[in-house]
């Protein structure tokens, strides 16, 4: 069969659009989920326990769609996506059209941001197909625009929000969903355009299939990290879901919650921009390694913050944040694993943020409802140094054995 021929930039800006108008979706579910539930009767516990199910739920969720993505490499990622989003989509237009009890809402809204979360690793899995055939797509542009764009769009929905009420979110969700939808759809099949054997991001046909369990413990640097992203998770969770709460404490208001979600996702741009080339440079752990220490910085700035300015000035070092980590970690965990594991690592990625939103996310609604702010706050950076040690140590032994022998 003729390959296509398609410029890596269509690729590209394709891409942009559909991680632009993803994250603009799961701004408008879940960037607000604190406000839009409180709105709804939510007391913080039960934000914190709505925010964890979801996490549960999402680990489920991508467990299974990875594992089909390896088994049945036939079927296009793009329509796995597709179907996902479209049950999304479902359970947004449930929590629009029907007045649901606190105890349904909590089962339903979490279905819905765990569809969400799913594609995520789907998403990376995607991008990361073209790039392991051989052609030259740049992750890092797509995928900074779509900060810009979360950003601004964090700061219109805040004033929205404060100008009308939480009650816009999930129209606008459904209606910003029918756009990513199409914008996966168009995306090109990697069989159609490469001559490369598109297996190298999927479980190839005759190599020998690894369990999740195999995978781990024969993969000791994949292990740490996947630990260090949980721990981190832990730590940080709580500060993401509850930034209004800290917004709030320090005298602020939904525009000032929308300006800090703008300068936090809007500072992460130009570093997703540069993060291709730093991996040129640097080697993807060391990238990592500052965007650990990053992390540290944010959380205690955060604690110490006590007045607006003090928390706009946290959001800026998300630069080197998110910045770094979620692209850096896409290509560490890409080469550190065999063919045949690639989807299903990219997927373990997402899942240790799962499951350290799981914990940290629970602990911080029952800590605040019965603690408040300031001891929540002060345990979250803790946590997240001791995820820098993991990071430190996973670092280290992935410098000790510099490559990981690849199977045919």
């Amino acid at each position: 069969m003729t390959a296509k021929r398609i410029s890596p930039r269509r690729i590209e800006v394709n891409y942009a659009g559909v991680q632009s108008s993803f994250w603009l979706s799961q701004l408008a579910y879940t960037g607000f989920a604190a406000v839009f539930l409180a709105s709804k009767g939510f007391s913080d516990t039960q934000i914190g326990v709505t925010s964890s199910l979801m996490s549960v739920i999402s680990i489920l969720f991508q467990l299974f769609t990875s594992s089909f993505s390896d088994m049945h490499n036939h079927i296009p990622i793009k329509k796995v996506m597709t179907v996902v989003f479209l049950l999304a989509m479902a359970c947004g237009a449930v929590i629009l059209a029907l007045p649901l009890p606190i105890a349904m809402m909590m089962i339903v809204y979490s279905v819905g941001g765990a569809f969400q979360n799913t594609n995520v690793g789907l998403m990376n899995a995607q991008i990361m197909q073209y790039v392991n055939a051989g052609m030259n797509v740049n992750y890092g542009w797509p995928r900074g625009m779509s900060s810009l764009i979360y950003a601004v769009g964090a700061y219109v929905l805040g004033e929205l929000i404060a100008k009308y009420s939480p009650a816009i979110l999930m129209p606008l969700f459904l209606l910003i969903l029918v756009m990513c939808v199409a914008m996966v759809m168009l995306m090109p099949n990697i069989v159609d355009i490469s001559r490369k054997n598109p297996a190298l991001f999927v479980q190839e046909k005759y190599s020998g299939r690894t369990t999740y369990r195999e995978m781990l413990m024969g993969n000791r640097v994949l292990l740490l990290f996947l630990i260090a992203s949980v721990v981190l998770y832990v730590g940080q969770s709580p500060a993401s879901l509850f930034l209004v709460r800290i917004v709030q404490e320090v005298g602020g208001g939904s525009s000032q919650l929308g300006i800090s979600m703008l300068l936090q996702s809007g500072v992460e741009m130009p570093t997703m921009f540069l993060t291709p080339l730093l991996l040129r440079r640097f080697k993807a752990r060391d990238i990592l390694l500052v965007s650990f220490a990053a992390y540290i910085a944010k959380m205690i700035m955060l604690y110490t913050a006590g007045s607006v300015s003090g928390v706009y000035m946290a959001m800026g070092i998300s630069i080197l944040c998110y910045g770094l980590y979620g692209i850096a970690s896409v290509f560490f965990v890409n080469s550190i694993v065999r063919p045949g594991e690639k989807v299903r690592a990219q997927a373990l990625v997402i899942l240790s943020s799962n499951m350290g939103s799981i914990l940290g996310n629970l602990i911080g609604g029952v800590m605040l409802d019965s603690y408040g702010l300031k001891p929540l706050l002060g345990i979250c950076w803790i946590i997240v140094l001791v995820a820098g040690i993991f990071m430190g140590v996973c670092a280290r032994t992935e410098s000790k054995q510099e490559t990981i022998p690849k199977t045919a």
